[in-house]
C-alpha cells in the first residue's frame, strides 16, 4: 500500500527554484556591498587618518613655537624685573638720566641682539627712552595698553597689543609692568619686542604651503600671524567669531578643525599650545584643501569608477529581472488559470503518486501540499484503498482512461460526490504520466433531490398553491386547490384564468397588489377569493414574482391559506378586548399596563384624568414619562418585579397630587402579564385611592399619641418620638438633654377651685412650655402634673441648665384663669449626655433622680447631672 510520507523532493523543489532565482541577485548584491564598503572607508575613515597625521605634525610645530615665544617673553620679563630692582635701589631725582640706569638699559638692548628695547612710562600713555630727556619720546594717549596696569599689582607683566611708536616705524609687541615704588613721573617699565623678529622666528617654522602660525592673547586679541592678514593685528577675533573662543575647561594644548572666514576665509586643520608663563596661545594651522588635495582627486576617481561599476551591475540586474519576470508571469498565468478553474486539475505518475494539483483540487480533496502525493488514496475508507490502487495499476498497464464517480466524506462529516476523469499523457507514443480532472457533483445531486422534496411538500401542503402566467392564465394547481375545486389530480387547468377568482373584478389586484409585486418582487396580505359555488373565501395571500436571467417576467406563484377560523377567533378576541377595555375605563381605580421595555400599552381613563392627560396622549411613552420622575421612582421596583413574574402590593403617598389639592395615598398592586407560554410579556398595575382610609388611620394614631387636654404628646407619643429624635442626634454626634418637670402647688389649686380650673391651668402651662422651647424640641404631659422635655442639638452642657432655669422662671409667673390669679411653680430635673452614648432608660432614671433632688432642695429648683466621662463625644 502506498506510503503517506510527504515527498521531500517536492518540498525541496520550490526552495531550489527560489535560490536559482535569487542567487545572481544575492551574489551581485554582495559584490556591490563589498565595493561600496571599501568606498565608504576610503571616503570617511581614510581622510580622518590623514587629518590626524597632519594635526600631529602641527601640534609638534605649535609646541616648538610656543617654547621659543615663551623663552623670548620670559627673557624680556626678567629684564624688566632687573630694571625695576635697580630703580628701587637708586634714589636720584632723575632716574631717566641716571648713568647706571642708562648703562643697564643699553646692556639689556645689546643682550637681546636688538630685538627688545626698554623704556620708562606713565600710565597716561607717555613713554621715555633711557636715557630720557625732559619730554617723553612718545605720547600714546590715555587709551593705550598702559591702562591695563591700573588694575594689576606691581611686578605683574601685561602683554599689550601690537603698536607703532611713530608712523612708518616697525611694529613692536609691548610688555609692561608697574614699578615697585613711587618714582615720580615714571610708573611703569616697558619692553618693546620687535614683532618682525618674532615673525621671522615663526616663518622658519613653516614647513608646507598653506601653513600659518598665529599668536593670540587668551581674551582673543590678535598679536602676530604668519603669513600676515591685513588689519588683523590688534583686533579681537573672539568678538568677531565667538565660536573661536576656547572654553575655560580646554586643555593647554589640542587639535580641532575650524573655518577661518574671519582671518583668511579658508577652512583649516588646527593645533594649538598655551604658553606656560603667559596668557597667550600659539595656533598652527594648515589649509584643509592642502591636506586633502591629492586625496580628493583620488576619491573622485574611486567614486566615478565605483558608480560606473554599480550602474553597469544594476543595468544587468534589471535586464535579468525583466527576463525572469516574463518567465514568472507566464508561469503565474498558467498557474492562475489552473487555480481559477472550477474543476480540480492534477497530474499523477504511473504508480499513482500525485505530483501536481491546482488549488481547486486541494480544496475539493481537503488536502495540503505536504500530503498531496497519496492524499487521494488516504481519503478513501481503509477497506477501499487497496482495491482502488489495484484498479489504478490495471488501467495504467492497459493504457486506459478512467471516468468514475467516487464518494468521499468531508472533515465535517458530510458526504460529497466527485466525478473523476483521467487521460494518459504520451511522449513519443509512450505513456509517461496521467492527467485528470475532478468535479464536485454533490450540489447538482442535492438540487435534484431538493426539487423532488419541494414538489412533494407542495403536493402534500394543505395551503392553496397556484402558478399563473404573466397574462393571468393558471398553469399549475397543487392537490389542495384541486380538491377544493373538485378537479382530478391529472386534469390540466386549461381555460382557467385568475380573473375568475377575483371578488371585485380585479380592481384591488390592479391598483395595489400588482404594482407592489412588480416593485418589490413579492406581496403579502389578506384577501378574499371567489369560489365556484359563488361564496367568498378569506385567505392569507403571498404573491411571488419570478423573472428569468434577462429580468423578463416568467410567472407568478400564489400561496393562499384559509383563515376563516382565524378571523372568527380574532372577532371573538376583539369583543373580549372591547368588554375589558370598557370595564377598565369605567372603573374608579387606576389601571396601567406596560410591555417588557416598560413602554405603556394601556392606561385607563381614570388614570388619564388623575394625571391631567388627554385621552391616549400617552401613546409611545414609557412608564417613566407617564408617571413622572417622582411617581416612577416609587413604582420602578414594583414594575421590575412584575416583569420578573412577581406580584406585589405597596402603598405610597402621591406628593405630586398637592398641585391639585391635598396629597393622595394610593395602594398599587402590580403583577405580570403572561403570554401563551406562561412567560411575562409585560406588567400591569392597579392603583386604588385609599386616602380616606389612610387619613383616618393617621387621625387615630395621632389621637393615641396626644394628650387630649393639653394637645401635647402623651407618654406613648413621647416614647415613640424620642426614639426617632435620639437616633437622628446620634447620626449628627450631638449633645441631648432630658428634662422632667413636676408642678409645685398644683394639687391644692385643683382641690380648692375644682377640676375645670385645674384643666384650664394645665392648658396654660402647656402653652407657656411651647412658647419657652424651640419648635424642634419635644414636650409631653406624662400624666397629672408631670411633664417631660427632650432637647437635641444642645450646643454645650451648660445650655441644659439655662433651659431648665428658663422653664422654672416661666412657670413661676402668675397664671390668670378667668377672674383668678394663681401662683404655682415647678421643679426640674435633667440629664445631659452625648447621643452616641445615650440610653433612653438611663436618661429617664437620671432625670427622675435629679427631679427628686430638686424637690428635696426646695420647690422652684432645677437640678441636673452630667457624667464626667460623657462630656466629650465618642470617637
Amino acid at each position: 500500500m502506498p506510503s503517506a510520507v510527504p515527498n521531500r523532493s517536492s518540498e525541496a523543489a520550490p526552495l531550489a527554484q527560489r535560490l536559482l532565482v535569487l542567487g545572481p541577485f544575492l551574489s551581485l548584491g554582495l559584490v556591490l556591498v563589498v565595493l561600496w564598503s571599501l568606498v565608504g572607508w576610503f571616503s570617511l575613515i581614510y581622510p580622518r587618518s590623514l587629518i590626524q597625521d597632519v594635526q600631529s605634525e602641527l601640534q609638534s610645530t605649535a609646541d616648538n613655537a610656543a617654547g621659543e615665544t615663551d623663552a623670548l617673553l620670559r627673557e624680556a620679563e626678567g629684564n624688566l624685573r632687573t630694571m625695576d630692582l635697580l630703580l628701587l635701589t637708586r634714589r636720584t631725582k632723575e632716574e631717566g638720566r641716571d648713568a647706571t640706569v642708562s648703562l643697564l638699559a643699553d646692556t639689556l638692548r645689546e643682550g637681546s641682539r636688538g630685538v627688545t628695547d626698554f623704556m620708562l612710562a606713565h600710565t597716561d600713555g607717555r613713554l621715555w627712552r633711557i636715557p630720557s630727556g625732559s619730554t617723553p619720546l612718545v605720547e600714546l594717549g590715555p587709551d593705550s595698553f598702559l591702562q591695563e596696569l591700573k588694575d594689576v599689582r606691581a611686578q605683574t607683566v601685561v602683554v599689550g597689543g601690537p603698536l607703532r611708536l611713530r608712523p612708518g616705524a616697525r611694529l613692536v609687541l609691548p610688555l609692561s609692568t608697574r614699578l615697585s615704588g613711587d618714582r615720580g613721573q615714571f610708573q611703569a617699565a616697558v619692553a618693546l619686542i620687535d614683532l618682525d623678529m618674532v615673525l621671522k622666528l615663526y616663518r622658519a617654522r613653516l614647513q608646507r604651503p598653506g601653513q600659518a602660525i598665529f599668536l593670540e592673547r587668551e581674551d582673543g586679541l590678535a598679536l602676530a600671524r604668519v603669513p600676515e592678514v591685513p588689519e588683523l593685528l590688534g583686533r579681537n577675533v573672539v568678538q568677531d567669531r565667538p565660536d573661536r573662543k576656547l572654553p575655560a575647561s580646554a586643555p593647554p594644548g589640542g587639535r580641532f578643525e575650524i573655518g577661518e572666514a574671519s582671518l583668511d576665509g579658508k577652512d583649516r586643520v588646527v593645533a594649538y599650545q598655551t604658553l606656560r608663563s603667559f596668557p597667550l596661545r600659539i595656533f598652527v594651522s594648515l589649509e584643509e584643501d592642502r591636506v586633502l588635495g591629492g586625496y580628493l582627486v583620488q576619491r573622485r576617481a574611486v567614486l566615478g569608477f565605483s558608480l560606473l561599476v554599480s550602474l553597469t551591475a544594476i543595468g544587468l540586474m534589471l535586464w535579468f529581472t525583466r527576463v525572469q519576470s516574463r518567465a514568472r508571469l507566464a508561469e503565474a498565468e498558467r498557474q492562475a488559470t489552473a487555480d481559477a478553474s472550477p474543476m480540480g486539475l492534477f497530474r499523477a505518475t504511473l504508480d499513482g503518486r500525485t505530483v501536481y494539483a491546482n488549488e481547486t483540487y486541494l480544496q475539493l480533496m481537503e488536502l495540503d501540499r505536504a500530503h498531496l502525493a497519496w492524499g487521494w488514496l488516504e481519503r478513501l475508507p481503509v477497506q477501499e484503498r487497496e482495491p482502488a490502487r489495484q484498479d489504478w495499476m490495471k488501467r495504467v498497464a492497459e493504457g486506459q482512461a478512467m471516468d468514475r464517480l467516487r464518494h468521499f466524506r468531508r472533515s465535517d462529516g458530510t458526504e460529497m460526490v466527485l466525478a473523476v476523469r483521467t487521460r494518459p499523457m504520451r511522449v513519443h507514443g509512450r505513456i509517461v504520466a496521467y492527467a485528470g480532472t475532478v468535479l464536485d457533483v454533490t450540489e447538482p445531486a442535492r438540487q435534484q433531490e431538493a426539487t423532488r422534496m419541494l414538489s412533494a411538500i407542495i403536493d402534500s401542503s394543505p395551503d392553496y398553491i397556484v402558478q399563473t402566467s404573466p397574462q393571468g392564465h393558471i398553469v399549475y394547481l397543487n392537490p389542495a386547490v384541486r380538491r377544493r375545486l373538485g378537479m382530478d389530480r391529472d386534469t390540466p387547468p386549461k381555460d382557467l384564468h385568475q380573473r375568475q377568482f377575483f371578488v371585485d373584478g380585479g380592481e384591488r389586484f390592479e391598483r395595489e397588489i400588482l404594482p407592489a409585486v412588480m416593485r418589490d418582487g413579492h406581496w403579502h396580505g389578506r384577501w378574499a377569493v371567489r369560489m365556484r359555488s359563488g361564496g367568498e373565501l378569506p385567505v392569507d395571500c403571498t404573491l411571488i414574482l419570478h423573472r428569468d436571467e434577462k429580468a423578463t417576467v416568467r410567472n407568478f406563484s400564489w400561496m393562499l391559506r384559509d383563515i376563516t377560523d382565524e378571523l372568527a377567533v380574532e372577532r371573538e378576541r376583539e369583543r373580549s378586548q372591547a368588554v375589558m377595555s370598557a370595564l377598565a375605563h369605567s372603573s374608579a381605580v387606576e389601571v396601567l399596563a406596560v410591555d417588557t421595555e416598560q413602554r405603556v400599552i394601556f392606561c385607563n381613563r381614570t388614570m388619564e384624568q388623575n394625571l391631567g392627560l388627554a385621552p391616549r396622549a400617552w401613546e409611545g411613552w414609557t412608564a417613566e414619562q407617564l408617571l413622572g420622575e417622582q411617581r416612577y421612582a416609587l413604582a420602578r421596583l414594583q414594575i421590575e418585579r412584575a416583569l420578573k413574574g412577581e406580584t406585589s402590593v405597596e402603598e405610597w403617598r402621591d406628593e405630586a397630587a398637592q398641585d391639585r389639592g391635598a396629597p393622595r395615598y394610593i395602594e398599587w398592586s402590580y403583577g405580570p402579564l403572561l403570554g401563551e407560554t406562561g412567560q411575562p410579556i409585560g406588567a400591569y398595575g392597579v392603583g386604588r385611592d385609599v386616602t380616606d382610609t389612610k387619613e383616618e388611620q393617621i387621625r387615630l394614631l395621632k389621637a393615641s399619641n396626644t394628650d387630649p387636654l393639653t394637645e401635647l404628646l402623651n407618654r406613648a407619643g413621647f416614647a415613640s418620638h424620642i426614639d426617632t429624635a435620639l437616633e437622628r442626634a446620634r447620626d449628627r454626634g450631638e449633645l441631648v438633654a432630658l428634662l422632667y418637670l413636676d408642678l409645685d402647688r398644683f394639687k391644692p389649686v385643683n382641690d380648692q377651685y375644682g377640676h375645670p380650673v385645674g384643666d384650664a391651668l394645665l392648658k396654660a402651662v402647656a402653652g407657656r412650655l411651647r412658647h419657652a422651647l424651640r419648635p424642634q424640641d419635644l414636650v409631653a404631659r406624662l400624666g397629672g402634673d408631670e411633664f417631660a422635655v427632650f432637647l437635641h442639638h444642645v450646643a454645650k452642657v451648660e445650655d441644659a441648665q439655662v433651659v431648665a432655669d428658663k422653664l422654672v422662671h416661666a412657670l413661676s409667673m402668675p397664671f390668670r384663669i378667668g377672674a383668678l390669679e394663681l401662683h404655682i411653680g415647678t421643679s426640674v430635673g435633667y440629664c445631659v449626655q452625648w447621643a452616641r452614648q445615650a440610653d433612653i432608660n438611663a436618661l429617664v432614671t437620671q432625670a427622675d433622680a435629679q427631679l427628686y433632688r430638686a424637690k428635696r432642695a426646695g420647690r422652684g429648683q432645677a437640678c441636673g447631672s452630667v457624667c464626667a466621662s460623657d462630656v466629650t463625644p465618642a470617637a
